[in-house]
């Protein structure tokens, strides 16, 4: 990091990790990554290198393509993928984790063809004929991914271990799993027990399995491990142009010139409601302003609903990467904690520029959110969303103090910049100076 701007001496490192996906990290750091990949042409090769070296029967898994910065500008053609890896089911998903491409192997072991209908939640990219072009995009690409086998139970504790073992060695001594599987709390309170690892844990389950954490809890909740609430999306992301907006899209493909909403107003109120009455919070994704805005509505919805009960536990908006100037308020007004990755903005500078450069004042507005009264560590929470994005705390540091990539003139939304001692404050490090 270039001293000019950042000049802390000796940063803190008693960290909080406040968004990360500790089973997809300890997959990750054993699979093959696109993420330093400069063009579509080498992230081929590499996917040929791989296909080249897996057994027959086995699939290639690869993550953390950055399509936006590739020379090409966008995805390789099918017909190349299918003629470095042939007969063997290859997916690369890009670092959004909201978008995969497959080959013809993959998209036959799908049941993805011509006239396959879009899935709820889903898109299936498609060339002017109507034949899949290889991108799926939200549940489409998800139930694809997972159609790969995972890997055995018996590895589950080691890749865990290694996970927390890398957060461990960033200088984070908490961590908080963003969808976590209903194995997950009861191995990490085998590693807690075991003194595998330092790491405190707080885990966000999906929405729809909020019920039976709930009532397994007491099986493995200790005081350096527990469930925080449920999870809920309410729209996709800024690379798949699926994260929902107030306005279109600079460069939009048909059918997206808004992005793809998923849940609206009273439903992420009842979401929240359905949480609270078992006394626990709720993470929502949220990362177009349309999203943020009706996060908003269902909290203010529910709040009334509430009374002088008010929104207790913590309500958590993730994300945010878009914040309409009149939303800002609310956060504070509301209670509302906004729990962001400023390491993002490193990652999507050119889909940035590309799909909402006439608004990029709006993207990432920590210093307003700060000057309406959130407060850093508190209702200001920093993560990375790890392994959609390294973990390395100086990235969000970079991107929120800096708010551009080291050697880059090229700042977004300079007035939004925040003090270091503000930002590792956002990590828990620090009190507010």
């Amino acid at each position: 990091m270039d001293a000019q701007v950042l000049n802390v001496q000796s940063p803190p490192r008693r960290l909080r990790e406040a968004h990360a996906h500790l089973p997809w990290l300890g997959r990750a750091l054993d699979m093959l990554s696109l993420e330093d990949c400069k063009s579509a042409s080498e992230a081929i090769d590499r996917l040929a290198a791989r296909a080249a070296a897996t057994p027959p029967g086995a699939w290639v898994q690869a993550h953390s393509a950055r399509v936006a910065g590739w020379s090409e500008g966008g995805w390789f053609d099918r017909s190349e993928l299918d003629r470095v890896t042939g007969q063997t089911p290859t997916l690369a998903m890009s670092f959004d984790h909201h978008a995969v491409f497959a080959n013809s192997a993959a998209l036959l072991r799908a049941g993805i063809g011509p006239g396959t209908p879009d899935p709820a939640g889903g898109i299936i990219a498609r060339d002017r004929n109507g034949e899949p072009t290889g991108l799926l995009l939200e549940a489409a690409a998800f139930s694809t991914w997972a159609l790969a086998p995972e890997p055995p139970e018996s590895s589950r504790s080691e890749l865990i271990a290694r996970a927390a073992a890398h957060l461990e060695g960033l200088g984070f001594v908490e961590a908080h799993d963003l969808f976590a599987p209903d194995w997950l709390g009861p191995l990490l309170a085998d590693l807690v027990r075991s003194g595998r690892t330092g790491l405190r844990f707080g885990l966000y389950v999906p929405l729809d399995a909020i019920e039976t954490a709930d009532a397994g809890r007491k099986a493995w909740e200790s005081d350096r491990l527990r469930l925080l609430g449920g999870k809920i999306f309410t729209d996709g992301t800024l690379n798949s142009r699926t994260a929902w907006m107030l306005e279109p899209y600079l460069d939009a493909p048909p059918g997206l010139e808004l992005g793809k909403p998923l849940m609206r107003a009273g439903e992420i109120a009842a979401a929240i409601e359905r949480c609270s009455r078992l006394g626990h919070g709720i993470a929502m994704h949220a990362i177009g302003d349309g999203a943020v805005r009706a996060c908003l509505d269902g909290i203010e919805i529910r709040q009334r609903a509430a009374g002088a009960r008010g929104l207790k536990p913590d309500v958590r908006i993730e994300h945010c990467e878009l914040i309409a100037r009149s939303d800002i308020a609310r956060f504070a007004d509301l209670g509302v904690i906004a729990s962001v990755q400023p390491c993002h903005l490193l990652a999507d500078i050119e889909a940035l520029r590309a799909g909402v450069g006439d608004r990029l004042d709006r993207v990432m507005p920590w210093r307003d959110l700060l000057e309406a009264g959130l407060e850093p560590g508190k209702t200001l929470l920093f993560g990375s969303d790890v392994p959609v994005v390294r973990a390395e705390p100086e990235d969000s540091i970079r991107a929120a103090v800096a708010r551009r990539r080291a050697g880059s003139e090229l700042a977004i939304a300079p007035e939004q910049a925040i003090g270091e001692p503000d930002a590792w404050a956002c990590f828990g490090g620090t009190a507010r100076a």
